[in-house]
């Protein structure tokens, strides 16, 4: 379990500095977080294909055991994405970064459903510590807009299924070793995500070399986080390891408020240090959260 933990933090590290580079993206070319979806998830394609011989099992089970949950997790999460960059056109990274942890509440909900699972009454605590924390970590600052609301809301709901979706997946692979099924699992998705990029390509041209030079950043350090967020979710499951990967809403609030302090406010609003302290002291309720979710265990 703390292997899975420490994962799920590295995970949000790296998505919270990928969230930075979209937006310095999309800052740069005005209406274009579709060419950043295109030309960043062919990058991951190219990285997946390099990275899958090194974890392709001997015996690979028939494509029929698992492409329902592959097809979930790619087709959901790319949903997701387009509804991230929309969210991220009129709202700072270290906003939207924090409320994506509403997702957890939804995963608990999906988890009951669908799964037949049930909580304990401190793992019940620790969901609400996080929902708490991320919702009020994100209405500090600048007022949200409905639309971006609305557009968030959408993002946190596709994000959702495509996490349990993950889960599945990996479940399926269970022959092989844990952290081999979710490197597996996570190339085998991007490797799709690309193939789909590629079919948008025609109607979205991204030919710009600066547009393939400037997605190159966001497509390495989220890569890097989810192979990371795939083993987390493969050792301790999508709503631990939720509530584990939302500390990049404070490592998301900090490192925007370093941008900032450093005069790029293109990417990131500034904020008085009054909000900013508010901002962490809210995230050592995720803190709590990760505690009260273990000890429940």
């Amino acid at each position: 379990m703390i292997t899975g933990i420490c994962f799920g933090i590295f995970a949000a590290f790296f998505q919270s500095c990928s969230y930075l580079f979209s937006k310095r993206y999309v800052a740069r070319f005005e209406q274009s977080s579709i060419g950043l979806l295109i030309c960043s998830h062919i990058i991951m394609a190219v990285f997946s294909l390099a990275l899958v011989p090194f974890v392709w099992p001997k015996e690979m089970p028939a494509v029929s055991h698992f492409a329902l949950p592959l097809a979930g997790c790619v087709v959901f999460y790319l949903l997701g994405q387009v509804f991230l960059f929309w969210s991220l056109k009129n709202a700072d990274a270290s906003r939207i970064s924090p409320l994506l942890g509403l997702k957890i509440l939804m995963l608990a909900a999906f988890s009951i459903v669908f799964t037949n699972q049930h909580f304990h009454v401190l793992q019940w605590a620790a969901i609400a510590a996080g929902v708490s924390a991320a919702y009020l970590l994100g209405m500090l600052g600048r007022e949200m807009t409905a639309k971006n609301w609305m557009w968030l809301l959408l993002t946190c709901l596709c994000y959702s299924i495509s996490d349990l979706n993950i889960k599945a997946m990996i479940g399926r692979f269970g022959t092989i070793p844990l952290f081999h099924a979710s490197v597996l699992c996570a190339c085998l998705s991007y490797f799709f995500c690309g193939v789909a990029a590629c079919a948008l390509l025609p109607f979205f041209p991204a030919s710009s070399v600066s547009k393939w030079k400037a997605s190159f950043p966001f497509a390495l350090f989220w890569f890097i986080g989810i192979l990371a967020l795939f083993v987390c979710f493969g050792s301790i499951g999508v709503v631990f390891g939720n509530i584990v990967q939302s500390t990049r809403g404070v490592i998301s609030i900090a490192i925007g408020s370093y941008v900032s302090f450093k005069g790029y406010e293109h990417l990131e609003e500034k904020v008085p240090g009054k909000v900013v302290f508010l901002r962490l002291l809210a995230g050592t309720l995720m803190i709590i959260a990760i505690a009260l979710f273990y000890a429940g265990n």
